[in-house]
């Protein structure tokens, strides 16, 4: 099933008073200015406090080391400490983009091609305005599916937490803008059977720079074993990474029908492209990917890509026969940064062209430009960040 749908609450209709909202306003403006503080300091990950766990599509997601008792020099017992997530990188978009595409997560429309775990609003608390159009804060319900990747031996975790997005600006008055998920305890949100209620706390902030936006996310979660981490941690990462993309749900469907038509031109004809050379990094192509043009071909611009800077995404097909299917696609990272900040109309390229024409590329149109910034792993004082304790 695809498409954008609204979640079924498992709980009964849920309300609080005034000064219960109030307070949950507070804690996440708590939390927010906490952690935005950080942020404005922050210059680069510790490798001595942050070990690199996952680098993929231009984001590197870093786990804290486990702390050492300087009097006994031992680790401490990883089931009694908070583990920390920190999350840094681009991708391409627009401010705006990225901040629509969250606030629909945040009000319970998604797409389910994008993200597989259950999620629901609970209660919607703020909403947006004319003067602040992103503004956002509601209680959500969510569960992680670990039971099935575990093969039964793992229960599936479900949260239940305040959210909220919104924009800050930084003292020179650019935009930043922010995305908050932290737990709460409600009464009415009860235990659910089958499902371990547990806790967590992130915070992310998006900026601009040039056409692609500069990611920075922190998560903490609850202290578990290591056997359970092993399963819910992956699960939590791909669940906040999947706010990264700066895609509404309308744009989704779009790019998708984009890519299916472009993928079937790609399947009916061989690429004529004499020329083997990546188009973001100008390498040679080798002739293993040679062999398997098609998966190493642009599916927009038809131009080479290197394993290295090949970006996969999967898209739902339909073939000739109107069987759906899901393939993987590869795109550029100029294309994609072309697509996520073009406007509706400008995706008309591959709805409206029946003929043979291929997409007009310059030779070699390498991003350098706009290359993903290299986070640098000197030293820093961002060695330990702590927002949960405003639980």
């Amino acid at each position: 099933m695809t498409g954008s749908i609204f979640s079924a609450s498992p709980f009964s209709v849920i309300s609080l008073s005034t000064a219960d909202e109030f307070e949950l306003q507070s804690v996440v403006k708590t939390i927010l200015d906490a952690n935005f503080d950080r942020y404005l300091h922050f210059t680069a990950v510790d490798p001595n406090a942050w070990k690199l766990i996952k680098d993929k599509d231009g984001m590197q997601v870093y786990s804290s080391r486990p702390r050492r008792q300087h009097s006994h020099n031992v680790v401490e017992d990883s089931t009694s400490e908070l583990q920390s997530l920190l999350c840094l990188g681009s991708v391409p978009g627009t401010l705006d983009n990225i901040m629509e595409s969250v606030q629909e997560s945040a009000l319970g429309v998604k797409d389910q091609s994008t993200n597989d775990s259950n999620d629901a609003v609970l209660l919607r608390i703020k909403g947006p305005t004319v003067l602040d159009p992103f503004a956002t804060v509601v209680v959500k319900w969510m569960e992680l599916d670990v039971l099935h990747r575990s093969m039964g031996f793992i229960q599936n975790r479900d949260y239940v937490f305040v959210e909220a997005t919104g924009i800050k600006y930084l003292p020179s008055g650019e935009p930043v803008g922010y995305h908050v998920m932290h737990s709460v305890g409600i009464r009415q949100a009860h235990n659910l059977p089958g499902r371990v209620r547990s806790e967590l706390s992130t915070c992310s902030f998006f900026r601009q720079e040039n056409n692609t936006l500069s990611v920075y996310s922190m998560a903490i979660l609850e202290p578990m074993s290591d056997r359970v981490r092993q399963f819910v941690a992956p699960r939590l990462i791909k669940m906040l990474q999947s706010t990264f993309k700066p895609v509404s749900v309308g744009k989704v469907k779009k790019f998708a029908q984009t890519m299916g038509k472009r993928y079937t031109e790609l399947d009916k004809r061989k690429p004529h492209h004499s020329d083997h050379n990546c188009v973001t990094c100008t390498k040679r192509v080798g002739r293993l990917a040679k062999l398997a043009s098609r998966h190493n071909t642009c599916t927009v611009c038809c131009g080479s890509i290197c394993t290295a800077c090949k970006i996969e995404k999967k898209q739902k097909m339909v073939s000739s026969d109107l069987k759906v299917t899901t393939k993987k696609v590869a795109i550029c990272f100029s294309c994609l940064t072309d697509v996520m900040t073009a406007n509706e109309s400008q995706f008309s390229f591959a709805e409206d062209s029946d003929d043979d024409t291929e997409p007009h590329r310059p030779m070699y149109h390498s991003v350098w430009a706009t290359r993903l910034p290299s986070w640098s792993s000197t030293k820093s004082s961002e060695s330990s960040i702590d927002f949960a304790s405003t639980r």
